[in-house]
């Protein structure tokens, strides 16, 4: 559905041919410090870089040049490694940190012309080295904000892998004052996850009347007559979000992207059932606003791989293009497994990088980087999409009214400004329900102008 190039363009990963070069001296060039500069350079700073083990055509060089070695070399900048990115596999130690300037850094070094080895520090972030440690899972098997290294130190709230490489970028403009890094500027993309695609409407006989009765047993009348206004056609669906929150996006020049839950009749996954037709005339109405539509694979499949398989071919069938974008239902993924069987089916781009309980940046960056897999100790070809916070942590693991949630979420856009970053956020269309979450639909549109 989005080609290679299209993604890119969304996700600002394009650099200009004529970019800036910094060649990077290394006693040894692997995979590890090939995925780390990739990311560093290209992804954030826009630039284009060179590896070589070779002095003499290190020394030779016309590009600006980072020594990331123990020897001084004149006339270059200066990284001390601190061995991370020779290691292989994955142990069990954890960084130690140093708190300076009002944030937190990793394998700290002294007598060069950074203080800390970045590519070390970057690596373990993007690379989710502490996600292939052993941690205590929550109820639902996720890597959540407590068992994180940044929530910790109380940095989850801090884009620092970000943080980290602006300091970079600082620290080599004033080390080589001709070397000019593109301006960038920050991007907003809105994500919605769509858990159940209507909240009264499409819904079979046996359903509708099961819910209604179940209403008046528990005395909700103000719902019934919701129910029974909607599925008589004289009031709108409190879900149906899709032409009007489309069209608002597309008039401010915001990509948005929806996720569809494409399977029901389990406790964990209940919406509309994926023959109806409701599905195909949502999909109509968001590709008329030049939305965006991915998968929202169901509760289970990141245990079972035929459910995968099978709801993305279902869903391509009915979406009438090939899915390739993704977010886990209920942020279900395990870093060992979930990327290859995503990789598998053809998924391009998972968009599952953050936290449910709580805003923050779980990779402490908001760019998209490539999936590192440890038991082949290479870079991948599925790009992990972060973003820095989701509804639910406002409206279901806390009780926030919406002006407290905006100005949690504002402050978190004003960090991502800061690294001229990605401001990604998932909202659900139950959110937009006035009766559900009132204050929260204005509230976001809000914080998106």
């Amino acid at each position: 559905m989005t080609g290679k190039k299209d993604l890119h363009a969304l996700l600002g990963l394009g650099m200009k041919p004529d970019a800036t070069t910094v060649i990077i001296f290394s006693e040894q060039i692997n995979e590890r410090l090939n995925y780390v500069c990739r990311f560093i350079f290209e992804h954030v700073l826009k630039i284009k870089y060179v590896l070589t083990s070779g002095n003499d055509e290190f020394q030779a060089s016309r590009f600006f040049k980072i020594n990331y070695s123990h020897d001084l070399v004149n006339s270059a900048f200066h990284i001390i490694p601190a061995g991370l990115l020779n290691e292989s596999s994955v142990n069990e130690n954890k960084p130690e940190a140093v708190i300076k300037d009002n944030c937190l850094f990793f394998y700290n070094t002294e007598k060069a012309d950074l203080h800390f080895d970045i590519f070390s520090a970057v690596f373990f972030m993007i690379s989710r080295y502490e996600e292939w440690q052993t941690f205590a899972p929550d109820a639902h098997k996720r890597f959540e904000l407590d068992q994180s290294i940044l929530f910790k130190y109380k940095m989850h709230l801090k884009p620092v892998t970000d943080i980290w490489i602006m300091e970079l970028r600082r620290a080599l403009a004033k080390f080589y004052p001709q070397l000019l890094f593109p301006a960038v500027q920050y991007k907003i993309i809105s994500t919605i996850d769509v858990d159940n695609l209507y909240a009264y409407a499409h819904k079979d006989f046996i359903r509708t009347l099961g819910a209604g009765v179940k209403d008046i047993f528990k005395g909700d009348f103000k719902n019934l007559s919701r129910r029974l206004k909607t599925i008589t056609k004289q009031a709108v669906d409190p879900f149906d979000i899709y032409d009007s929150f489309s069209k608002y996006c597309n008039e401010l020049n915001i990509p948005l992207i929806y996720f569809f839950l494409y399977r029901t009749g389990t406790s964990f996954d209940r919406t509309v059932k994926p023959t109806s037709p409701a599905f195909k005339n949502v999909f109509n109405k968001i590709k008329k606003n030049s939305g965006i539509i991915g998968l929202h694979p169901s509760y289970y499949s990141s245990e079972n791989e035929y459910l995968l398989k099978s709801e993305i071919a279902q869903f391509s069938k009915a979406l009438e293009k090939t899915v390739n974008l993704s977010r886990q239902h209920y942020l279900k993924f395990n870093i060992k497994s979930t990327p290859q069987q995503l990789i598998q089916n053809g998924i391009k781009a998972d968009f599952s990088m953050g936290f449910a309980s709580s805003p923050g940046f779980r990779a402490g960056t908001s760019f998209p980087f490539y999936y590192y897999n440890f038991n082949e100790e290479k870079e991948s070809e599925l790009l992990l999409v972060p973003f820095c916070a989701m509804d639910g942590a406002y409206t279901i693991y806390n009780s926030t009214d919406p002006q407290q949630a905006f100005t949690s979420l504002q402050q978190l856009k004003e960090e991502v400004i800061n690294v001229h970053g990605l401001f990604i956020t998932v909202f659900h269309e139950r959110t937009f329900a006035q009766h559900l979450h009132p204050g929260f639909a204005d509230m976001y549109k809000n914080l998106l102008k």
